[in-house]
């Protein structure tokens, strides 16, 4: 049986004989008479009343109608889910984050692809580790992952880096420890406890090596799953933390204290993806992400040359972007 052969059939119902059919199909009548022929031998069933002026649907011609309407309208549904693959047009593009690229960061990061794909449904959702991340985006549970540079990389994975991460230290109000040209040396950060992001076995942990490099035995006070629980410890409990430059932005607004550290943390991040091309879709949103960050950084380096500190800079740039 070939989709021709139930095209026919169904263009002969609904026009009520072959010659009208044939002439929408633009095909000849015998092609046409002769396609549902084949179609009755390989049913073994006769789909047609043969009058003298017209075909009319027999009791098993008319069983099949809705049949045939079905299969071709799923026919339609995967060549759209198809050329949605080929070009950016529809469709999911699953992506997911480790807690050190927070699922909040990528969605400021994403309004462009948005607005000019409204078709594309993006389902953004964190997990607990680089391992867990790379593990989903090589078995196909996740078509892009956003995480920190990894030491080590898959041979089945692919890594575009996107940025640098820096950190500031963010404390509670009225906790600013004494700086010297604005920032304070990671080796005198004081001693409020550490209010640090669970890491998994095997994880790197920028903070903890930078401050172990500077001889900074840092008390931890507690453990946390994300990014806003830290930031929370820190409100709530007077703890410390190093947070991304977005979250500093939002902790000046809750009135806690954020400074720069010398040196600060940075960490190069970016997209994981399967090894080979990427899909339009995910092209595209890698793309326009990139574009983004790239605009995000020139302003703050604007607003640094402008006379700014990095916090001011950053505030400056976010509120303009807003």
């Amino acid at each position: 049986m070939e989709l021709r052969q139930l095209e026919h059939f169904l263009a002969v119902v609904d026009h009520g004989g072959l010659g009208r059919a044939a002439e929408r199909l633009y095909l000849s009548q015998p092609t046409v008479s002769s396609s549902i022929r084949a179609l009755e031998r390989e049913l073994k069933v006769e789909l047609f009343h043969r009058t003298a002026r017209r075909l009319v649907p027999t009791s098993a011609g008319r069983q099949l109608v809705p049949l045939v309407r079905r299969v071709l309208d799923d026919v339609v549904a995967v060549q759209d889910a198809m050329r949605n693959a080929r070009e950016v047009g529809g469709g999911v593009l699953t992506v997911m984050c480790t807690p050190d690229m927070s699922a909040d960061a990528v969605a400021s990061w994403v309004a462009g692809f948005t607005h000019k794909y409204p078709a594309v449904r993006l389902d953004i959702s964190e997990v607990g580790s680089r391992h867990e991340l790379m593990a989903a985006v090589a078995d196909g549970r996740a078509e892009l992952g956003f995480t920190l540079a990894p030491s080590e990389l898959r041979s089945d994975l692919g890594f575009v880096e996107l940025g640098v991460q820096r950190l500031l230290l963010v404390r509670p109000a009225g906790h600013r420890p004494r700086t010297r040209d604005g920032r304070v040396p990671l080796a005198e950060i004081g001693d409020l406890p550490l209010a640090r992001r669970q890491l998994t076995r095997n994880e790197e942990d920028p903070v903890h090596a930078a401050l172990s490099a500077h001889g900074v035995d840092a008390v931890i006070g507690s453990t946390v799953p994300s990014r806003s629980a830290q930031l929370a410890f820190v409100i709530q409990s007077g703890f410390q933390a190093f947070l991304p430059l977005r979250m500093c932005a939002t902790a000046l607004e809750a009135g806690a204290c954020v400074v720069e550290t010398d040196p600060l943390i940075e960490s190069p991040f970016g997209v994981v993806h399967r090894a080979g091309a990427l899909a339009p879709a995910a092209q595209q949103f890698v793309t326009d992400v990139s574009s983004a960050l790239r605009d995000w950084f020139d302003a703050i380096a604007a607003h640094r040359a402008a006379g700014l500190d990095l916090i001011g800079a950053v505030v400056a740039a976010r509120d303009a972007a807003s």
